[in-house]
């Protein structure tokens, strides 16, 4: 597996705290982490991230497809990880492009994650 660039999104410090050790484990290298819409878009623009791993609901501002939309580009795999599964939701991602992983299984992350 090659090493992949992250940025991870999440307005929960220990969910930001538990994917950071989970895909530094992996071996990836997380460049930023955000916990607002408009944090993620910026740190995404600098950054360039491989990956984007990005919540769904980040409090005021932009929701994580909403960032999806601002910073997608064709090198980029956006992975929606919410716990916020419904129709609505998947078909907004799919139609974005944005691979959407519930909450709750960090193998199947990481899997998404690595395409």
């Amino acid at each position: 597996m090659t090493p992949l660039r992250l940025v991870i999104v999440d307005n929960d410090q220990a969910v930001l705290d538990l994917l950071l050790l989970d895909l530094r484990l992996e071996g990836h290298e997380i460049l930023a982490t955000a916990m607002d819409g408009d944090s993620a878009v910026q740190v995404c623009e600098e950054h360039q991230p491989d990956v984007l791993v990005v919540d769904l609901r980040l409090g005021p501002g932009i929701d994580g497809l909403g960032v999806a939309e601002r910073v997608r580009r064709d090198s980029l795999r956006i992975v929606l990880h919410t716990n916020y599964v419904n129709p609505q939701v998947v078909k907004r991602a799919k139609d974005l492009g944005v691979t959407v992983v519930e909450k709750g299984s960090l193998n199947a992350l990481r899997r998404a994650v690595e395409g």
